[in-house]
């Protein structure tokens, strides 16, 4: 989805590697978009994956770097397929400060230890060599509201095709009264 926005809306040229979903149903995706030959799929980990051509003009990853940036050297091998001059530009779900909150003990899941600070993700990125890290900032605007629409939808998708909801979520972003939660966007260039 993510991919298809940034074909109609910028003009890019995109290739969608997704380690969830299959190349052919995100090809169906695409096809139905009328973006076929504009925004490829590949069905890969972005850990594995290597672009053809020497690299890629810029990066973007929405809600999925998290699940895997800290494992010892994951920013460098997402980050090293970028030309020289490219952007990185990563959102990813977080925390206001740093440490799990209170207040929400009783929704957490084990995929919330990677929710991280502004102040986290700095430091990451800041530590990486070949990066200019331009802008790391929360975004705060509509997020409760938002967040929780996409977790009720998720849920109704969920019960649609027999898989188990993701109920905890959205119980805790209404728990949270957007105190604690917050997306983390990020930009850098590569240099």
């Amino acid at each position: 989805m993510s991919s298809i926005f940034l074909a109609r809306e910028f003009g890019v040229r995109v290739t969608a590697v997704d380690p969830w979903i299959s190349a052919d149903e995100n090809e169906a995706r695409i096809a139905d978009a009328g973006l076929s030959g504009i925004v490829d799929a590949v069905h890969a980990d972005a850990r594995a994956y290597v672009p053809p051509d020497g690299g890629v003009d810029g990066l973007v990853s929405v809600d999925a770097f998290h699940y895997f940036a800290q494992e010892p050297g994951a920013l460098d091998v997402l980050t090293d397929p970028v030309k020289k001059g490219g952007q990185v530009a990563v959102v990813v779900p977080g925390l206001r400060e740093d440490g799990w909150p209170t207040h929400l003990a009783g929704h957490w899941q084990e995929s919330f230890w990677t929710f991280k600070s502004v102040e986290w993700w700095k430091q990451l990125f800041n530590g990486a060599p070949g990066l200019r890290v331009d802008r790391v900032t929360t975004v705060d605007w509509g997020l409760s509201e938002d967040w929780i629409s996409w977790a009720d939808a998720c849920d109704q998708w969920a019960d649609s095709v027999g898989r188990q909801p993701y109920e905890l979520e959205a119980a805790m972003l209404r728990a949270d009264s957007q105190r604690s939660l917050v997306f983390v966007m990020l930009n850098a260039t590569r240099l």
